[in-house]
């Protein structure tokens, strides 16, 4: 639960029957909003009941506790654990010799951790993503590819029992082309899909029992990449460099809670779009040995999101029969940010090649997000 529902509201404008001018937290809103919603209140409800407790309580923070023991701030954020820019799934594994055809797998694992700012609670998440695929070059400068993916994100809100845990599977087509010895255009196109269960645990002001309200919607992603990547070799050591846009659009299903509180939800369809630039660079170095080539590499990174905007988010409660809209509002974006990250590939005989890199994120307002990487390819 959050600490306090002064502490929720402060900052926040609520007013009763009005939209606040700037951005305002579930908490605030259902404070606004909570004798209209209880005024809808089917007669002889679960909800009925919570509200007569509510509304006949000599405690002048009543509303507002009660409103803050729904923890409404976990709805924004449920999903987030994988709204951080992460390194490509699939890091090229570079080769001395061009592969007619290659299988490659890898993992990936993200740990975020995000702070608490008001309008989207405080969490930790986890996230794992395993791929495999094949990559041919058809003809001289082409190469293509294509990647099966599934996905696992564990997510756990931090001063509450809420979580949101996503399950995906989906596919990503990739291509490159080399435009010359320096310069490469590449890019892909996948689309994800899965569920997310959904748990937000609901407090009373009477009891210190909580009631887990809980709910699997369904979900889906389309991403798509195009970047333009250069190198250029300097005796052992290599410049490299990329500017990319990386776009996903992603949309949660509507969904209604099941679990009896009396402040089930109904929660409305979702669509996040985000559009990230991005602008990198690395310096690579070579060292040939008897196993092998080994080649580590630094990289730096800086990224601007140019949407993902603040949005309102509109919530019911089931027992409402005048069906009261709560209203919401999302947390604004990071614009800019930036990142760092180091990898080492290894090239062995028989075209076998792997790599493993670590990347950190740097410069959010409230969040902060790490990830590993570790990937094998073999040539046919």
């Amino acid at each position: 639960m959050r600490p306090s529902a002064f502490a929720a509201l402060t900052g926040c404008l609520a007013l009763s029957g009005a939209q606040a001018a700037f951005a305002i937290t579930g908490t605030a809103a259902l404070t606004a909003d909570f004798k209209a919603v209880c005024a809808g209140a089917a007669p002889g409800s679960a909800l009925a009941a919570r509200c007569a407790v509510v509304l006949s309580s000599t405690n002048p923070d009543a509303i507002a506790d009660a409103a803050n023991m729904n923890d409404l701030e976990e709805i924004p954020g449920a999903g987030r654990g994988d709204a951080q820019d992460q390194w490509p799934s699939r890091e090229e594994v570079s080769t001395l010799l061009t592969p007619k055809l290659a299988i490659f797998a890898s993992v990936d694992h993200s740990h975020t951790f995000r702070s608490d700012d008001n309008i989207e609670a405080a969490f930790d998440a986890d996230s794992t993503k395993f791929s495999v695929g094949l990559d041919w070059n058809p003809a001289t400068r082409w190469q293509i590819g294509l990647t099966l993916n599934h996905g696992q994100a564990d997510q756990q809100f931090r001063g509450s029992e809420g979580r949101a845990d996503t399950d995906t599977t989906g596919a990503i087509a990739l291509t490159s082309f080399d435009l010359t010895d320096h310069f490469v255009l590449d890019g892909y196109l996948g689309h994800e899909q899965g569920t997310q269960d959904i748990l937000r645990g609901v407090g009373f002001i009477n009891t210190p029992a909580l009631v887990s309200e809980t709910a699997s919607p369904g979900l889906s992603q389309n991403l798509g990449v195009v970047a333009l990547d250069a190198s250029f070799p300097r005796g052992s050591l290599e410049w490299r460099g990329s500017l990319g846009l990386d776009v996903a659009n992603t949309s949660i299903n509507g969904y209604t809670e099941s679990g009896g509180s009396g402040f089930d939800l109904i929660v409305p369809e979702r669509s996040i779009q985000t559009e990230r630039g991005r602008l990198e660079l690395g310096l690579a170095d070579t060292f040939s040995e008897s196993w092998g080539v080994w080649q580590p590499e630094l990289r730096a990174g800086l990224i601007h999101e140019f949407s993902n905007d603040e949005r309102t988010i509109g919530v019911q409660f089931l027992d409402d029969t005048n069906g009261t809209v709560v209203d919401f509002n999302t947390g604004a974006p990071d614009r800019d940010w930036a990142q760092a990250g180091f990898s080492s590939t290894f090239t062995l005989p028989h075209g076998n090649s792997g790599f493993f890199t670590i990347g950190r994120e740097f410069g959010h307002s409230d969040s902060t997000a790490t990830t590993y990487a570790i990937g094998w390819r073999v040539e046919l």
